[in-house]
């Protein structure tokens, strides 16, 4: 089996890269993953109109953001996406001109409003420590089917040797299971972040939600280029 690191094909490869985000993050489920890709609903059709509109949404983002960099690693005897990894290349400071997050996934009402603050509090910490060009790695997965062969390490090997070459450092959000791959790659804590979105009036849909999603917390990390920290 050859597992190989290539770049996508957009107008091909966003239906069978977005099942298999899914299925990564199924297996385990990862709650916080409903803010962005959730399924509205039960049941297998539910699921499954849930991967198009996240496949429709994936490539819409990747054919406007000038920043966007999307890979997948390949089973080369199948043909198989079994990862992906997106990763955003800041030539500027993406922070100068800050904008509010425009989530269009969620109904109107308290559950897009939920998942906006949640949205603005992912991004505070990168938004203090990272004012500067730098890349981002965005979301990284690998199929359970394939876990622990090594397909994170491609795109992180990547990463690291497009930043050095960029002379930049690289930032991203890590999730309890991706810290071990991160820290022996060099990344280092910046800060951890506790998600708690919070309103004044929460309606039925917020509670809803933050019942689903409840507290969830990342910790922003960082590698210097160069390796030095």
């Amino acid at each position: 089996m050859t597992l190989k690191l290539q770049d996508i094909d957009p107008e091909v490869d966003f239906p069978a890269l977005t099942r298999c985000l899914f299925e990564s993050y199924e297996d385990p489920p990862q709650k916080f993953f409903h803010v962005f890709f959730p399924i509205h609903g039960t049941g297998v059709e539910a699921r499954e109109e849930a991967i198009i509109e996240a496949a429709e949404r994936l490539k819409l983002w990747h054919t406007y953001d000038t920043t966007s960099y999307w890979q997948k690693v390949v089973d080369t005897e199948t043909g198989r996406i079994v990862g992906g990894a997106l990763w955003n290349i800041y030539e500027e400071n993406p922070f100068a001109n800050p904008q509010p997050p425009t989530v269009t996934w969620f109904p109107l009402g308290g559950s897009r409003t939920f998942v906006e603050k949640a949205l603005e509090n992912h991004a505070r910490p990168r938004s203090k420590a990272a004012q500067r060009p730098h890349t981002y790695l965005f979301i990284i997965f690998t199929h359970p089917d394939y876990q622990r062969r090594g397909v994170g390490q491609q795109f992180i090997d990547w990463g690291i040797k497009k930043s050095n070459e960029m002379g930049v450092d690289i930032y991203l959000d890590s999730t309890p299971y991706g810290r071990r791959l991160y820290e022996v790659n060099g990344f280092e804590y910046v800060e951890e972040n506790v998600n708690i979105p919070v309103t004044e009036n929460p309606d039925d849909a917020w509670r809803e939600i933050e019942e689903r999603v409840g507290p969830f917390t990342f910790w922003l990390m960082r590698r210097s280029v160069g390796g030095r920290c």
